[in-house]
């Protein structure tokens, strides 16, 4: 007789609350489906990024910090996810986790924007690790791109250390991107020369140099009469790895150039007349 009243009573509660249980149950399976699906999805963008990172030969502690950052990131999100599935209000979370997000935010400000730089430099590379670059007029071989900073070594070897976000607002030139550079002189030759043969002197030093690149051809030409000389353009193209040996070997062909043939280069002169009154006082 118990056990009648038992399995009745059972079975009236099971048709009252079914639909309550089935539906904990089916919240309960979608939100550990949302967890495992999320936590995938966070390893798998996390690998993607530290992959492509690495092949694009990104310092190893942006690699780690850009792939821990992303999958904690999403890993977040999915756990907010989660508990709104099982029913607890989510709003006031996620107003919390922004208003901690602001307040880090605003404290480690200048931290933030050079990461953000520097994120924006791995993205965009306007320059990478063992190229010559100028940045904030410092001059030398990129050494290393950090999360928050770059590093140049200047031809002094010295090592300059600057925040990514004065990277990001300066001018940057790279002067080996390119495989080939542009070699730009200018030749000052005194106003008695004769300008077919500066051009004929200068042609001939060109052509004594090596590694200048003959399927772009030279140019050579007046471009200035100054007040004490006139000046020359010359105007050659090298392989960047050759531009400074291109540089140094043509400047001294010209110099013997313009020796052997009697064409001076002009020094600045200064002409000072003395006038000398000499007056007896009585």
């Amino acid at each position: 007789m118990n056990f009648e009243a038992f399995l009745n009573h059972s079975i009236s509660f099971i048709k009252k609350y079914d639909g309550v249980v089935f539906s904990y149950i089916a919240h309960f399976f979608f939100a550990i489906l949302i967890f495992v699906i999320g936590r995938t999805i966070a390893r798998f963008i996390s690998n993607q990024l530290r992959r492509i990172l690495s092949n694009r030969h990104v310092d190893p502690t942006v690699v780690k910090f850009v792939s821990a950052l992303s999958y904690y990131a999403i890993l977040v999100m999915t756990l907010v996810a989660v508990l709104g599935q099982l029913g607890v209000q989510t709003a006031s979370i996620v107003t919390i986790i922004g208003a901690a997000g602001l307040a880090v935010g605003l404290a480690l400000q200048g931290s933030l924007s050079n990461f953000a730089a520097g994120v924006i430099l791995i993205i965009f590379r306007p320059f990478k690790v063992g190229e010559t670059v100028a940045i904030n007029s410092q001059q030398g071989v990129i050494d290393s791109i950090q999360i928050f900073s770059t590093s140049i070594i200047t031809s002094t070897n010295e090592l300059v250390v600057i925040p990514n976000s004065q990277v990001v607002n300066s001018n940057i030139v790279n002067y080996t991107r390119l495989p080939e550079r542009r070699l730009d002189l200018v030749i000052n030759v005194g106003y008695d020369s004769d300008i077919q043969t500066v051009y004929r002197v200068l042609k001939q030093a060109v052509d004594k140099t090596k590694n200048i690149l003959t399927t772009k051809e030279p140019t050579i030409r007046l471009d200035v009469l100054d007040a004490s000389s006139m000046n020359f353009n010359v105007l050659v193209w090298t392989l960047n790895e050759n531009y400074g040996v291109v540089k140094g070997e043509l400047l001294e062909n010209i110099k013997n150039a313009l020796n052997e043939n009697n064409i001076n280069i002009p020094y600045p002169t200064m002409d000072v007349n003395v006038n000398s009154k000499s007056s007896l006082i009585k």
